[in-house]
């Protein structure tokens, strides 16, 4: 007999301890496969508190919460979060700006940006033009004329062997090619009389390889041909420098190709082409939104959308181009690029002014690191940072309660403190009416009835108080229950020296039977 009483006074003990741990310190279970230590972990990384149901997604945590929250006691808690993710966001900010002034706002990011371009654009012709002026431009930098005389043949040993055979009936472009630079190298004077040798100017040549890529661009059946011409002619200057048939240094010829290349360059910029010959231009796209936003008259709110449109984890089309043209043409380490970078931070968590829902901030990022954003991200920014981003939008993820636990009505929490008022009501009067039965005064049974209202509501106020320090305070249960990975230290332990270069003592929780 004493057996059964201690047995059965052992599980009242045990239900009732739970009962009060329930009511008053909250659910202590973890959801499957979640680390509630790790959580809290990443978050104080941004410096953003969780709750226990945050921490833990234990959906009846968040149902408790939830309640809490229809009683406005988890006001402050919630208030102090908002205000750290906003601060967070900024610190963020600051460390993508790195040594770039923090912008303002989102389209802070483009005041300046069509005058740096337009600069470079400038920059490009400007050095493309005193590079011909040292080298082709100049009329003392000459050539062997038995050279320059040569450059028809040159080229057709190099179209024999590459075997390719210009067909006059079937290659129309490429034998009148080849005829314009028969009739422009008989232009050139011979030797006669005293005169034993002739030589050219480096401009004549040049200005025979700029008529071929103007009057016969590749295309058609005639491209292969015309390409291996315009090739033959830069082969033909490479080579004659090598046998030291010009009277000038290889710096001559160094400059000569810069000259080339910043033409190129410039021309991308200033007039850019769809396609080169029949072969579309993949950087059309791109190279055509720089030279509308240099020469048309946007807003810097205009330009931010004309680049990349309104939704920053689905970019347009041909977004991730458009960021590597513009990477190139401003610089990474230039001021409009760290602006650029910004930007896209900050379109992701505010909308302006006002920081945006987590849920909302969740769903932008991994649109932009994961979604269609992928390749702009990847060329804004580092590993280093798209990790930390990533972080970011976990802990984001983690602040909106479990979907199990997400009560849209809230009708319950809303009826639940009317509901507990009458209910303490009903048993203070059946207190003191069993009271008055028992044969109590009726002044001594009234008083029964306001004592156990009092204690009642003294109660429900400290267990209300107990499970809000519980949430707010405990994110991570001290005896976790469930199937998730937890730690056994608790959020009010503090950390103990050199705890940050351990790992935690994980345990595995595991439910009867699993």
């Amino acid at each position: 007999l004493g057996m059964a009483f201690g047995t059965a006074g052992e599980g009242i003990a045990t239900g009732a301890g739970n009962l009060f741990r329930r009511v008053a310190q909250g659910a202590s279970d973890v959801a499957p496969g979640v680390n509630p230590s790790a959580n809290v972990s990443d978050a104080e990384q941004f410096g953003i508190p969780l709750s226990r149901a945050q921490a833990t997604r234990s959906v009846p945590q968040a149902n408790i919460e939830n309640q809490l929250r229809s009683q406005g006691v988890l006001t402050e808690f919630d208030q102090t979060q908002r205000g750290a993710i906003g601060q967070s966001i900024g610190s963020v900010q600051s460390q993508l700006a790195g040594q770039a002034p923090v912008i303002a706002g989102q389209a802070s990011a483009y005041d300046n940006i069509p005058a740096a371009l337009r600069g470079k654009r400038d920059a490009l012709k400007a050095a493309s033009q005193d590079a011909y002026e040292g080298s082709v431009n100049n009329p003392d930098v000459l050539v062997s004329g038995r050279a320059v005389q040569a450059i028809p043949g040159f080229i057709r040993g190099r179209l024999n062997a590459d075997q390719i055979l210009i067909d006059p009936m079937y290659h129309q472009g490429a034998a009148r090619a080849m005829s314009f630079v028969d009739n422009y190298i008989a232009r050139m004077p011979k030797p006669g009389g005293d005169v034993s040798s002739v030589q050219a100017q480096l401009r004549w040549v040049e200005n025979l390889r700029a008529g071929l890529r103007k009057n016969f661009p590749p295309i058609g059946q005639d491209a292969p041909a015309l390409k291996a011409i315009s090739a033959a002619i830069d082969d033909w200057t490479d080579e004659v420098f090598d046998r030291g048939l010009v009277n000038a240094s290889d710096d001559v010829l160094t400059e000569l190709k810069t000259a080339r290349a910043k033409w190129s360059e410039y021309k991308g910029m200033a007039e850019p082409r769809s396609k080169h010959g029949r072969k579309l231009n993949p950087q059309y796209e791109a190279q055509a939104r720089i030279r509308n936003i240099m020469d048309k008259d946007f807003s810097p709110e205009e330009i931010g959308q004309y680049l990349w449109g309104t939704s920053v984890a689905s970019p347009k089309n041909a977004a991730f181009m458009t960021a590597q043209e513009l990477r190139r043409h401003l610089g990474p380490d230039s001021t409009e690029w760290g602006g650029i970078r910004q930007s896209f931070w900050l379109r992701a968590t505010r909308a302006g002014d006002e920081v945006l829902s987590p849920v909302q901030i969740a769903k932008n990022l991994e649109g932009l690191l994961n979604g269609n954003g992928k390749g702009v991200a990847q060329t804004l920014y580092s590993g280093t940072e798209l990790e930390l981003m990533r972080k970011y939008a976990s802990v984001m993820r983690n602040l909106s309660p479990a979907r199990e636990g997400f009560n849209n009505s809230n009708t319950a929490n809303r009826l639940m403190p009317a509901l507990q008022r009458y209910g303490m009501a009903i048993v203070s009067a059946l207190a003191g009416g069993g009271s008055l039965y028992s044969g109590l005064e009726p002044l001594s049974a009234l008083g029964v009835t306001a004592a156990t209202g009092g204690l009642l509501k003294g109660a429900g106020s400290l267990a209300t108080s107990s499970r809000a320090a519980a949430a707010t305070r405990m994110p991570v249960p001290i005896n976790p229950t469930g199937s998730g990975g937890a730690t056994l230290r608790g959020g009010s332990i503090p950390l103990v020296i050199g705890q940050e270069k351990r790992r935690p003592l994980e345990i595995t929780v595991g439910r009867p039977g699993g």
